[in-house]
């Protein structure tokens, strides 16, 4: 079977990551595998190339020039016609809509098309933006994924004549890890460790004011965040500002993030919208005492003060209050962490999910060798020529 995976990039976020790991289950004598990187290359563009079920890596970015979106839709079209997929199936918003752009002016109707959806759109975007979802993305995909339950079943609400299917994230956890586990002394200074991408929706700064809350209630505690952006200078100066300096850590992006999530004491997603968030989910999975925004997916893994404390999203006293009741009972603080451990442990499993991508493949592979047509008409349509020629 022959894909074509279209994604904006491959940087260290989380959907490039779960394409990394989905491609990795695929096996090469089965699926042959083309990448187009829809915006730029990315750090792990080498881990990417080196899979075996991958023949081509294709970057529609040229140097420092810009391409316009209908021109990357001409080329996608370009591509499909060259390779001749079964199934192309993009992930992210750019490369969905791009994709989809592609396929409504029908350069490759005949195609079969999956769009993974891994945030809420919904929650985040304009109604003109979601507008433009609906008519590009949502109305021209034969197959929505999404990987949360609960997007899942707004998405059929919305739209019940579509096909849409919720595949749980690929999870990797290091064995032994919950025995592993040594947080801080309940005399030392507690650790708070928050991981994700320095941008505007990951809510950072509302943690930042979180901690000058608990500084004014003398809780002693320091926090580590792990990761880097764009917000990184706004975020230093926010810690500056409020004294908070020595109490802060921004070491960057981190390769192994388990070294510090097992001596840490709490782990904070103060997202402003999030679908299923890998960082939460290995957090709670080795058995850490979670605190997150109440948006999106994570009321699908989050039982309020059974398995982990949801807050309302830009709330910093909420947050405080969450905070300085785990810091401080060490009972609950343990008994949130095991829940944890065990609801992640009983939503996921890789292997089936891995299984339940493949039975969507085959459906969609199935029908289209039944009536498979030309990926253009034969050249006889103008754009398509002229597209060709050039």
């Amino acid at each position: 079977m022959k894909i074509l995976y279209v994604i904006d990039s491959m940087t260290k976020d989380g959907a490039e990551s779960q394409l990394l790991k989905t491609l990795e289950q695929l096996p090469p004598e089965q699926y042959e595998v083309s990448v187009v990187l829809s915006r730029a290359e990315g750090e792990r563009i080498a881990e990417l190339t080196a899979l075996p079920c991958v023949r081509e890596v294709t970057t529609l970015a040229s140097g420092n020039k810009r391409r316009h979106l209908l021109e990357k839709a001409f080329a996608i079209a370009g591509i499909v016609n060259a390779i001749k997929p079964d199934i192309v199936h993009s992930w992210l918003w750019y490369s969905n809509f791009i994709c989809g752009l592609s396929r409504r002016c029908g350069f490759w109707r005949q195609v079969p098309f999956v769009a993974s959806q891994r945030g809420d759109y919904h929650a985040r975007y304009s109604k003109f933006r979601l507008w433009f979802t609906e008519k590009v993305i949502y109305n021209t995909a034969d197959v929505l994924l999404t990987n949360s339950e609960p997007i899942q079943r707004y998405l059929c609400q919305r739209y019940p004549d579509k096909k849409i299917h919720s595949i749980p994230n690929l999870l990797e956890l290091p064995t032994e890890v919950w025995a592993q586990r040594k947080p801080t002394p309940e005399t030392a200074e507690k650790l708070i460790v928050s991981v994700g991408r320095f941008a505007p929706e990951k809510g950072h700064r509302y943690l930042i004011e979180a901690l000058n809350l608990l500084k004014q209630q003398n809780v002693a505690c320091r926090c580590t965040f792990l990761g880097d952006g764009k917000l990184e200078a706004e975020l230093r100066a926010l810690v500056a500002e409020y004294g908070l300096s020595e109490q802060v850590a921004f070491p960057g992006f981190c390769e192994d993030v388990f070294s510090v999530l097992l001596i840490a004491d709490v782990f904070v997603l103060p997202s402003l919208h999030e679908s299923s968030p890998n960082a939460l989910i290995e957090a709670m999975g080795i058995g850490m005492p979670c605190i997150a925004s109440d948006v999106g997916g994570i009321v699908d893994l989050i039982e309020d003060d059974t398995n982990g404390i949801r807050i309302p999203p830009k709330d910093p006293e909420a947050l405080a209050a969450a905070l300085h009741r785990i810091l401080t009972d060490a009972n609950l603080a343990t008994e949130l962490g095991r829940n944890a451990r065990s609801t992640i442990h009983q939503k996921f499993n890789s292997a089936e999910s891995i299984k339940k991508l493949e039975d969507v493949y085959r459906v969609l592979y199935d029908g289209d060798r039944l009536d498979r047509k030309p990926v253009f008409d034969n050249g006889k349509n103008g754009a398509e020529t002229q597209y060709l020629k050039k």
